[in-house]
C-alpha cells in the first residue's frame, strides 16, 4: 500500500527538476519549499511505451487496485536475501493522478534528450509512482557507473564454432566494437572484468578507461554518469568536482583524484564482489546452452508432426512461458541460496537467467563529498554506495537477447585474429 504521506499531487510540478531517464523510467527530483515527506527525495515514473516489469501485471483501474511499483516488490521481496540492506535504496510508494501527470509533463518535456522524447514519456494511466532517496541532490559529488557483465561463460556449455571467441573476449567488449562500427558513442578501452577482477591496478585501469571516455564524448557515454549537487554536470563542468578550498587542477589531476576517489569505494564494499557473484553463478549456461536446454525441451513435450517431410519449428525460446510472480521469484530464490541447480531443470535455468541480466544492468552509485586532493577519502561509508535500477525482466526477451547474442558473435568473428582483444577473468569465490 502507499506510505500515509501528503499526495505528491500536492506539490507543483514545478516543485519537481528533471534528473534523468533510462528505457523504463523518468526521474525527477524535489526542489519546492521545505517539505518534510518530499526534502531530500527524487520520484521515479514509470514510462510510456515500454514492457513494465511482470510480476502477474494486470488492468487497474483505482489506485486501492493497483499494486506498489514492482520495483518495491521485488526488492523486499527478492534483491534483499542477494544484496546487503545497506547498499540498496530506500524505496516508498505513493500516489499520483492523470492529470497532475500530464501537467508534469508538459512542465519539463523540454529538459528531456531529444533521443528519450521519441521513445516515450511519462506513463499517465499510473496510480503509483516510487519516491527514493535523492542519490544525486545535496552539495556533494555523485559518480554512477554501469558495470555490466563481469566474466568470461563456461566453455562446457559454447559451440565449438563460438567458444574460442566468447572464452577470450567479454561479452562488453565485443558489444562495444559492434556498436563503435555502427557510431555508436560508446566505452571503448573499458573492460568490466577489470573493474570486477579484485586487483588495485587492473581496477584502476578500468576506472580511468571510463573517465576517458567520458571525457572524449563530453560526459555522453552510457557506462558513467557525474552529478554535481543534483545537476549531471559535462566535461566542461569537471572542475566543478572539486571543493572551492582545492587549489586549481590540471586535466591529468582530475583524472588521478577522480579515480583514486571512486577506487576508495569500490575496493572498500562488497558491492562489486557481490554483483559479480551474482550474475556468473545464475548464467551458469550462457545464452547458448539455455537455449540448447530449451530446444531440447521443447522436442521432448510435444515434439511437432511432420508434414510432407516438413516438420515445423519448435517455439523461439521463452515464448509461451509465464512471467514469473513475486511468489515464483521468492521460491526460486530460495533454491538458488540452498542446493546446486538440476542441469534439466528448465524453468529454474530461465529465472536464473532472467535475474543474472538485471544485475548485468544495474548501476552503482557512489555518494562522496566533491573532491579535495589534498584531503584524500580515509574511510567509507558502506551506505554512500547503492545499487540501483533492479528490476526484473520480461521472460519475452529472451528471444531478443538470443537474437542479440548470435549477431555480436558473427560481427566479432569477422576481427582479425591479431586484432581481438582478449580480457582476463580469474575471479575465485571467496565464499
Amino acid at each position: 500500500m502507499a506510505v500515509s504521506i501528503s499526495s505528491v499531487t500536492a506539490t507543483l510540478p514545478s516543485h519537481w527538476k528533471y534528473v534523468s531517464e533510462g528505457g523504463a523510467t523518468i526521474v525527477f527530483s524535489y526542489v519546492g519549499p521545505p517539505n518534510s515527506d518530499f526534502d531530500g527525495m527524487v520520484l521515479r515514473l514509470r514510462k510510456s511505451g515500454v514492457q513494465t516489469p511482470v510480476l502477474e501485471r494486470q488492468d487497474f483501474g483505482t489506485v486501492a487496485e493497483e499494486p506498489d511499483d514492482a520495483s518495491i516488490l521485488f526488492q523486499e521481496t527478492c534483491m534483499k536475501r542477494l544484496i546487503p540492506s545497506v547498499h540498496l535504496p530506500q524505496l516508498q510508494s505513493v500516489q499520483v493522478d492523470k492529470m497532475w501527470l500530464e501537467v508534469l509533463s508538459l512542465v519539463h518535456e523540454k529538459d528531456r534528450p531529444l533521443k528519450r522524447t521519441v521513445s516515450g514519456g511519462i506513463d499517465t494511466t499510473k496510480c503509483k509512482a516510487v519516491l527514493a532517496t535523492d542519490l544525486v541532490g545535496g552539495s556533494g559529488l555523485t559518480v554512477e557507473i554501469k558495470p555490466k557483465w563481469s566474466f568470461l561463460p563456461n566453455k562446457r556449455y559454447l559451440s565449438a564454432t563460438n567458444c574460442s571467441i566468447k572464452a577470450n573476449t567479454c561479452r562488453f567488449c565485443m558489444h562495444s566494437h559492434m556498436k563503435s562500427g555502427e557510431g555508436e558513442t560508446v566505452s571503448l578501452g573499458y573492460c568490466p572484468l577489470d573493474l570486477f577482477s579484485n586487483n588495485r591496478g587492473r581496477m584502476k585501469q578500468a576506472v580511468y578507461s571510463l573517465y576517458d571516455n567520458w571525457l572524449a564524448s563530453d560526459g555522453n557515454v552510457n557506462n558513467v554518469k557525474i552529478f554535481v549537487k543534483g545537476t549531471k554536470i559535462g566535461v566542461g563542468q569537471r572542475f566543478f568536482m572539486f571543493s572551492p578550498e582545492a587549489y586549481q587542477e590540471s586535466d591529468e589531476n582530475v583524472r588521478e583524484t577522480f579515480s583514486e576517489a571512486v577506487l576508495t569505494f569500490l575496493m572498500g564494499t562488497p558491492v562489486l564482489r557481490v554483483l559479480n557473484k551474482a550474475q556468473r553463478t545464475l548464467d551458469s549456461l550462457d545464452i547458448e546452452g539455455l537455449s540448447l536446454l530449451w530446444r531440447e525441451s521443447q522436442s521432448l513435450v510435444n515434439t511437432p508432426q511432420s508434414t510432407n517431410g516438413y516438420t515445423p519449428p519448435g517455439r523461439a525460446i521463452g515464448i509461451g512461458e509465464p512471467n514469473p510472480s513475486l511468489s515464483d521469484w521468492s521460491a526460486f530464490i530460495d533454491e538458488y541460496l540452498t542446493r546446486p541447480p538440476n542441469l534439466e531443470d528448465l524453468r529454474y535455468h530461465l529465472l536464473a537467467y532472467l535475474l543474472s541480466a538485471t544485475f548485468k544492468d544495474c548501476s552503482i552509485m557512489i555518494r562522496m563529498d566533491l573532491l579535495d586532493p589534498r584531503r584524500p577519502q580515509e574511510e567509507v561509508d558502506p551506505s554512500q554506495v547503492i545499487v540501483i535500477d533492479l528490476d526484473p525482466k520480461n521472460i519475452a526477451r529472451l528471444k531478443n537477447w538470443e537474437e542479440l547474442d548470435e549477431i555480436i558473435i558473427r560481427r566479432y568473428s569477422v576481427v582479425p585474429l591479431a586484432d581481438r582483444k582478449t580480457c582476463l577473468d580469474d575471479w575465485v569465490d571467496e565464499a
